[in-house]
């Protein structure tokens, strides 16, 4: 393996908290962490993403469905339950080998995995990550009204550490790889793909690098000056050069990252918004009047620079405008030299100030996602709560709530501490709401039906704390093999049982009360002793969870056996 790839290893070893002595194995997780990264700019787990060695010639797969990364049969059932149409669906599949040569068997033998694992009766055998990508294989194609195009598209990666040359046998290997899996006759296009030792190592850099544009602007008015804000204009933007310079990443996909700050995800093409907008484009009478019909995108960025034709912004966020970017990227074939959008285009650092500008720039109608659970003043305040923690806490025991996307990124902090809006909630709801069931399965539901329940005014800090790290505790802990790997599944109900083993089965005093402090305070202290000492409590929820017996996805999702945990617990 090249001395440069070992080094990226390495650090994408550390910071992932990944404790794995296979060298094929580390490589794997690696290549499958930059590959989707490029397909879902979100945090995700690449356990999730990575197959065992029973993988069917296959060492990664992925569902990406409107940019959304899909590991669960459930998250895919809600998506096709929201009555969302004309879904965009990518399958992912990915080889990873350290050998510093490409070779045609290997090639051609990834080819025949992914051609067996799309047949109807697949013959190679599956690990639970290809069980489970299969079911969600099969449920979409019982759903293709629903999918763009009829049918999804397919990607495959061969990957290795070496350097590729276009030699006669081994894109002749491609080809066939790419006609093999377009003859299964799922999917509407197929690509088959190579990445060598240097683009590996340009994908893995521009992953940790900020994003950084210069797009070609029709003219721009600079605002009045405004406190904490150090630069603001009104921009018109050749629609083509918007997508060209602003969405549009090198491999020719929408960038990554740069709606992490929007509260939206793109709501597909059946949206009735969505569909007046691609209307709009395709009326050649009205379509120069885009961007008076259009309510127009809002940017910011930390550093802005202008020049008499352009504007140049580095980590920028597109903040509001995520449905109409997503709809003029899908229909740019449409667009001519007189489209126009208006932006504004906003040089500002203060946190509290883009909290504020895409509150005000997203209050036209309710939005149901747990990225407005950010704004609330209790998280603002859990957040301090977390850091005051951390400034007297040994190491293995700090934690980091990132309340807004990436805000820790660049700080040397291990990936492994650090837990978004979405996963401290997730961790909260199993843990005090009891509804680990819920966590597990269905977190959109949380922020659905729960959401008045979550970082409430009332609620005291310390229950979120407490909830996060034992989480993290957790993770090590099975990261480390301390538990067994059937028991990952299990994370969200052992922290409900955790809480009761800790505290001699006391019943949780109510998250708003007094005595919440004292009853955590008890669990964090049991928690930041030496991982031999709290490995006893996490297998004391291990010895409860096996007594009522392992349970099927199915019936893991039910309230049902979290009762019967909590009866087992009590007789104990």
């Amino acid at each position: 393996m090249h001395r440069i790839i070992k080094t990226h290893l390495r650090k994408f070893l550390s910071e992932k908290g990944i404790e794995e002595a296979d060298v094929s194995k580390q490589f794997e997780y690696f290549v499958n962490y930059c590959v989707i990264s490029r397909f879902f700019s979100g945090k995700f787990d690449v356990y999730d993403v990575t197959t065992s060695d029973e993988d069917a010639g296959i060492d990664g797969v992925a569902v990406i469905a409107d940019g959304e990364l899909i590991t669960t049969v459930d998250e895919i059932e809600s998506l096709f339950a929201s009555h969302k149409r004309s879904v965009e669906i990518e399958f992912v599949y990915i080889q990873a080998k350290t050998s510093d040569k490409f070779e045609k068997k290997e090639i051609t033998s990834f080819g025949d995995g992914v051609y067996d694992f799309s047949d109807q009766e697949p013959e190679y055998p599956h690990d639970d990550i290809l069980t489970e990508s299969k079911k969600i294989f099969e449920l979409i194609i019982e759903n293709v009204d629903k999918v763009k195009n009829g049918k999804p598209n397919a990607t495959t990666y061969y990957v290795s550490t070496g350097v590729w040359k276009d030699e006669r046998e081994l894109v002749a290997a491609l080809k066939t790889t790419q006609r093999k899996v377009e003859s299964t006759g799922y999917y509407n296009e197929v690509s088959s793909l190579k990445i060598d030792r240097d683009e590996l190592i340009k994908i893995w850099s521009s992953i940790h690098q900020p994003v950084e544009a210069v797009v070609k602007v029709k003219g721009y008015v600079p605002y009045n000056e405004m406190p904490d804000v150090e630069e603001s204009y009104i921009a018109i933007i050749p629609a083509k050069n918007y997508i060209d310079s602003l969405l549009v990443a090198e491999d020719g996909k929408m960038r990554g990252g740069i709606f992490d700050e929007n509260v939206r995800a793109y709501l597909g093409e059946s949206n009735d918004v969505n569909k007046k907008i691609k209307s709009t484009l395709e009326d050649d009478s009205i379509k120069e009047y885009f961007a008076l019909l259009n309510n127009g995108i809002t940017i910011v960025s930390p550093d802005i620079r202008v020049q008499s034709d352009s504007i140049s912004l580095s980590n920028y966020q597109i903040v509001n405008g995520c449905q109409s970017s997503h709809v003029l990227f899908r229909n740019r074939e449409l667009l001519n030299d007189s489209t126009m959008i208006t932006a504004k285009v906003i040089e500002v650092e203060n946190p509290e100030i883009v909290n504020k500008i895409v509150e005000a720039t997203n209050n036209q109608s309710h939005v149901s996602n747990e990225k407005f659970l950010s704004l609330k003043a209790k998280s603002k305040t859990v957040e301090s709560y977390f850091n005051s923690w951390n400034e007297d806490s040994i190491e293995d025991s700090k934690v980091y709530f990132e309340r807004r996307d990436n805000q820790y990124a660049g700080r040397g902090i291990n990936d492994t501490k650090i837990f978004d809006i979405r996963t401290v909630a997730r961790a909260f709801a199993a843990m005090f709401l009891e509804i680990p069931h819920t966590a597990a399965s269905y977190p959109t539901q949380i922020f659905e039906q729960s959401g008045d329940l979550l970082f409430e005014d009332s609620q005291h800090e310390v229950a979120y704390y407490t909830a996060t790290l034992a989480l993290y505790k957790f993770n090590r802990l099975f990261n480390s093999k301390k538990l067994p790997g059937n028991f990952g599944k299990y994370r969200w109900h052992t922290l409900m049982l955790l809480k009761y083993i800790i505290n001699g089965k006391r019943n949780s005093p109510k998250v708003g009360s007094k005595k919440i402090e004292s009853y955590c305070n008890k669990i964090i202290e049991e928690l930041n002793k030496p991982r031999d000492e709290y490995l006893v409590h996490f297998e004391r929820c291990k010895e409860i969870i096996e007594q009522g017996g392992w349970a099927s996805k199915d019936r893991l999702k039910r309230s049902l056996h979290t009762v019967e945990l909590k009866e087992i617990l009590k007789k104990k």
